[in-house]
């Protein structure tokens, strides 16, 4: 039930796509390091493994917001940097987005870090190199990889596109598939499932075409 009211909850709110459910921690960390997971709505007191615990044993550095049924772990929680606490059952959508809503922001405060920096470097071999921001037309995971396609060339650094999308300017680039970050203003047209850059066809998958649509400004 409480599941259920969440992925309700998720469903409704526009900025979010939810990627999986678990209800086994331990069945979680062993797939949360195979996807590119932003936020995680986390309860406390599980089989196995409890939430904190969990937390504990992820690489990457996702926003979390604790869902309990139990208030005695709010101080232990935030030692854990949590975004919110949310007490079971999470009833009222509006405390649901307020949380989220913050949880967003906190994320894009992180990825505009970048915000006003022309150029960025990037690790191709045993080089640093210089690229300018306005000359990378798209980004595509390749395995172990990350193809950074310029106006110039193309470049392939050893990354995630996870850890790419979270160092490009948000108000620039943005995700479109699991395999493609664009920049915006390089985007020449856009149909229902796809998109165009200089002769690229890049796929736009259904999870995905939401946020671009709403990014993009139309007469």
């Amino acid at each position: 039930m409480a599941l259920r009211l969440m992925e309700e909850h998720i469903e409704h709110t526009d900025f979010l796509i939810l990627l999986d459910m678990f209800s086994d921690p331990i069945q979680a960390a062993n797939q949360l390091p195979r996807k590119e997971v932003d936020l995680i709505f986390l309860d406390i007191e599980m089989p196995g493994m409890s939430g904190l615990e969990l937390i504990e044993t992820l690489e990457s550095n996702p926003q979390v917001i604790i869902v309990s049924s139990k208030k005695d772990y709010v101080q232990e929680a935030f030692d854990y940097e949590v975004i919110d606490y949310l007490v079971k059952p999470v009833v009222k959508y509006q405390r649901f987005l307020k949380a989220a809503t913050r949880a967003r922001k906190n994320l894009q405060r992180l990825r505009g870090e970048n915000k006003g920096e022309e150029s960025i470097f990037i690790k191709e071999g045993t080089l640093l190199l210089n690229i300018f921001l306005k000359d990378i037309l798209w980004l595509e995971a390749y395995g172990d990889f990350v193809k950074i396609h310029t106006t110039k060339k193309m470049h392939t650094v050893l990354s995630t596109l996870k850890s790419m999308e979270d160092k490009l300017p948000p108000q620039d680039f943005i995700r479109v598939h699991r395999s493609f970050i664009v920049r915006m203003d390089k985007v020449e047209n856009i149909d229902q499932t796809n998109l165009q850059i200089a002769k690229k066809i890049i796929p736009i998958s259904n999870s995905y075409r939401k946020p671009l649509m709403q990014r993009i400004k139309t007469l």
